[in-house]
């Protein structure tokens, strides 16, 4: 029988092809010895775009076993046996936490004990589950889609939700970070979705992560925003409130979206929240197109025991270059803080949290707000651009989320507006 410190040896020594270091699907904190290994590894990794050698590998960390390498136990083995002792680890810490209360208040010692064997559960559940069912065939999917780039629009990057944008024949591209911002309530969970939806319905893969929201919530806002894409109408309050609709139209949607294309997680397994580290292994792990994250300022950023400009620093340039590494465009939302209090003004950078570094990083960086005495519309402000101009720095959305019609209105301007041109 091997040691968990043999088998965490294994283990990183078999992390040096992109398959295996997709399907490990643990953090630094499951290693009992060789976590740091592990995140450097990693990080090397997501910096150079390849592995370290193995000669390199081991003169940084010589705690490693230079025997697990040698044995060269399968990959397959290897993890197993490490999920096994993690298993084991995770059941001795939630009955030994409650060891003396076991005599104090059984029952209530009864509850965290199975309360926290239910947590350990979802260790082998998986991160993240698909929107819809559907058969896919990787490689038709990835021909279909080259073929589509082709012969189609000619637009170079994942469509965006603004067409302005998507006329000048570039989308989000390959390895930008998108930063959007706006006060509370204004709707940047539906700006996520609509973002998703809309690349999902160009057949791009798509990773949606929500720190705020279960995926049941999340699906029903996609559903009403991926229906009026496919031509349907719903209504999403009364999909949430299970009110009368049209239970045949629903049924025919359902059955034709069919979008394993969108993945949607609402948490990682065993951990209480999401990191940077952990977002970066469900992007190895599932290899997305685009990757779309609401509440970026839920994440952790690694070390508690920083300064929380430094943590910001570190998960804003960790989350740029984690785009650049995958070669991926990232979107993320933040909140305006207090400052921000006037809701029909786009708040600046410095009304949000760390907003000046994450406009740094960011390649786009956009703000919304509402419109006065018009519920149904969104201004959105361009604050940064990567090509430095834009044909309009700002512009207007229809924002008729109940029913999915969510759409840039080009040209658009508010009554008020008008009526101060007038004047």
């Amino acid at each position: 029988m091997h040691s968990p410190e043999f088998i965490e040896s294994a283990v990183i020594f078999n992390l040096n092809t992109e398959g295996n270091l997709h399907n490990f699907k643990h953090v630094k904190d499951d290693f009992t010895k060789h976590g740091q290994a592990y995140e450097w590894l990693v990080n090397y990794f997501d910096k150079y775009g390849e592995f370290p050698p193995q000669v390199v590998l081991e003169q940084q960390f010589p705690s490693l076993e230079a025997k697990a390498k040698d044995e060269k136990l399968p990959f397959d083995y290897a993890y197993e046996q490490f999920k096994r002792a993690l298993l084991q680890r995770n059941v001795l810490r939630a009955v030994n936490s409650n060891s003396n209360l076991i005599f104090e208040d059984p029952k209530r010692a009864l509850s965290n004990i199975m309360s926290g064997l239910s947590d350990i559960e979802t260790v082998y559940h998986e991160d993240v589950s698909p929107y819809d069912d559907g058969e896919l065939t990787r490689l038709e999917e990835w021909k279909n889609r080259k073929q589509r780039r082709k012969l189609g629009s000619g637009l170079m990057g994942i469509p965006t939700s603004f067409d302005s944008l998507n006329t000048r024949g570039v989308g989000w591209m390959p390895g930008e970070l998108i930063a959007a911002f706006a006060r509370p309530t204004i709707g940047k969970t539906w700006l996520c979705v609509h973002a998703a939806a809309t690349a999902v319905f160009n057949r791009h893969k798509t990773l949606l992560i929500s720190t705020e929201m279960p995926n049941r919530a999340i699906n029903m806002r996609i559903d009403v925003v991926l229906a009026k894409l496919m031509g349907y109408d719903f209504s999403h309050m009364a999909l949430r409130h299970g009110d009368n609709i049209d239970e045949k139209q629903y049924r025919d949607f359902l059955e034709k979206s069919n979008q394993k294309d969108l993945l949607v997680s609402d948490h990682i397994s065993g951990q209480m929240g999401f990191s940077l580290e952990s977002i970066a292994s469900l992007v190895r792990k599932h290899k997305p197109e685009f990757v779309v994250i609401d509440g970026v300022y839920l994440i952790s950023a690694g070390d508690s025991r920083s300064q929380a400009w430094e943590q910001s620093h570190r998960l804003f340039y960790g989350l740029k270059n984690l785009a650049t590494a995958i070669n991926t465009p990232i979107l993320v939302t933040t909140q305006a803080n207090r400052d921000a209090s006037d809701m029909f003004t786009p708040p600046k950078a410095n009304q949000v949290a760390f907003g000046d570094a994450l406009i740094r990083a960011a390649d786009v960086a956009l703000a919304m707000c509402a419109v006065e005495d018009e519920d149904d519309k969104r201004l959105v402000q361009f604050q940064k651009y990567r090509d430095g101009e834009l044909p309009l720095k700002t512009t207007y959305m229809q924002w008729g989320v109940n029913n999915g019609n969510i759409k840039e209105l080009v040209g658009y301007q508010p009554a008020w507006l008008m009526i101060e041109e007038d004047a």
